[in-house]
């Protein structure tokens, strides 16, 4: 017992023992070693140019900075904070950076300087690496879309249809103060013309008149309790009110664009549309932006950022996209019911892609037996000349073809259809090519591949609400967080234990 009582008091378990490698420490399945792996094969330094003319002390090495931050998005480690503790206690990025310890602060620099430039590079760098890599079947691309909330706040929104009712009313106060100018001015032949719009140069042109008045008659303007305003001052306050009004509904409307109906005032490349995360229940619309993603074999191959809330209208500048960063297009490009329609299959056609996206009325169109058996369903009627022939041998008449490009055909009961006779054919093909091996495969792996990828960046990286604003910004976050997915990916399926 005396032996042991004086192991145990000579034993200090803080003391410095072997081994002194952290690589000793780091298991061979690790995480870090699979990053290892991979970013030893991309081309970074390229993405990383250093600033020769910058002033100050040497900052840190850029590619161990760039390493420490992609790693911590394949661990799931979003926060700058974090990232910061995780620098200075996870050996593993000991390891990895040489013992690089940033402040949040100077990662944040880091990645404003760098990142938010050349992020989207790096991306498809890794991606081009991981094609070659795996044997990506990149002919088959499964795409879907969702809304994320922006870090604005959600009740600071900007309405067109507010801005341009009170733009109405505006113009009829404008149009009151320029008839009582009129009036006043009646005896010379000094006349403002009336309109039913205004723009703002007119009304500084009426402004800059009244400031020469002021400067002629050496007005003194009142203000304050019991002082009395002459005329003259009155209309110049009106104008230059009316005038600096107008100039801020243009400031909102050029904001918007011509696509959007709405924007933040705390981040206004967000646009405000309804969450499938409604806590209250009531349709809440929020700021946020619509992301889009392309999958193949598992992995994220190619994203897109917008403001737009409509799925359909994000399609086409999401392929060119692709094609852009890839030089070629997928051969079966295969997306939900949202993105089909005409102007989509046609564009799909002549860039000789196939037709494997279902549109919004697929599944009636193929399940529901009571439309089907309609004997006026687009589908079971026949063309002859001008006209169609439905199946119990009525005739549909064409009457004119209408300002969406449909051609109106009137049916013997006296009521009409429209029918786009290439929509028709686009959907029929859709449908034959849906029902084969090829497309029931495509369909199922569409639904497990690129949902299943949102769910794991929504639940495992909880991505549910950015953490920054305005839409360059966003993209290097979601840049950072598809990296940190497909490297994730990589990793698992590299040690994937096969039953």
């Amino acid at each position: 017992m005396q032996i042991n009582n004086i192991i145990h008091n000579n034993f200090n378990s803080k003391q410095l023992k072997l081994p002194l490698q952290l690589d000793i420490k780091i298991p061979f399945d690790s995480e870090v070693r699979t990053f290892d792996e991979v970013f030893r094969q991309l081309e970074i330094k390229k993405y990383l140019i250093i600033d020769k003319d910058s002033r100050g002390r040497i900052g840190y090495n850029p590619v161990n900075m760039l390493k420490l931050i992609m790693f911590c998005q394949m661990e799931k480690i979003q926060s700058l904070r974090d990232m910061e503790k995780a620098a200075r206690n996870d050996i593993r990025i000991m390891w990895l950076t040489d013992e690089l310890m940033p402040s949040h602060q100077t990662i944040k620099t880091f990645m404003d300087r760098y990142l938010i430039t050349g992020i989207d590079d790096i991306f498809y760098e890794l991606t081009k690496y991981l094609i070659k890599k795996e044997s990506i079947d990149t002919s088959k691309l499964y795409i879907d879309g969702t809304k994320i909330e922006s870090a604005a706040n959600k009740y600071t929104f900007v309405w067109r249809g507010s801005i341009e009712k009170f733009r109405e009313k505006l113009y009829k106060k404008i149009t009151k103060q320029i008839n009582i100018l009129n009036e006043r001015y009646l005896l010379t032949d000094i006349y403002f013309e009336v309109h039913e719009t205004y723009e703002i140069d007119y009304l500084a042109s009426i402004k800059a008149f009244l400031e020469s008045e002021i400067e002629k008659d050496s007005t003194e303007f009142k203000y304050g309790k019991g002082q009395r305003k002459t005329p003259l001052q009155r209309d110049y306050e009106h104008i230059e009110q009316y005038l600096d009004k107008l100039i801020e509904y243009k400031n909102h409307l050029d904001t918007m664009g011509t696509d959007r109906n709405s924007y933040s005032r705390t981040d206004k490349d967000a646009t405000f549309m309804h969450m499938k995360e409604d806590h209250m229940r009531n349709s809440q619309l929020k700021p946020g932006y619509n992301v889009q993603i392309g999958v193949s074999d598992e992995y994220i191959l190619h994203l897109d950022v917008s403001s737009e809330r409509n799925d359909y209208k994000t399609f086409i500048p999401f392929l060119d996209g692709f094609k852009q960063r890839y030089d070629f297009y997928p051969k079966y490009p295969v997306a939900d019911s949202g993105y089909g329609g005409l102007t989509n299959y046609r564009y799909l056609v002549s860039n000789k892609m196939e037709l494997y996206t279902k549109y919004n009325m697929y599944e009636k169109d193929t399940h529901d037996k009571k439309r089907m058996k309609d004997p006026y369903f687009s589908f079971n009627l026949i063309k002859r000349d001008n006209d169609y022939v439905a199946a119990n041998g009525d005739i549909l008449k064409y009457r004119y073809r209408n300002n969406r490009g449909n051609d109106v055909y009137e049916l013997p009961n006296g009521k009409y259809k429209e029918i786009n006779d290439e929509n028709l054919e686009y959907q029929k093909t859709v449908i034959e090519n849906l029902k084969t091996p090829l497309g029931i495969d495509l369909r199922v792996q569409r639904s497990i591949q690129v949902e299943g990828a949102f769910g794991v960046i929504k639940e495992a990286f909880n991505i549910r609400r950015f953490r920054r604003k305005g839409t360059k910004n966003i993209r290097l976050e979601f840049y950072l967080t598809a990296i940190g997915y497909n490297l994730a990916k990589y990793h698992h399926k590299k040690y994937r234990i096969v039953q």
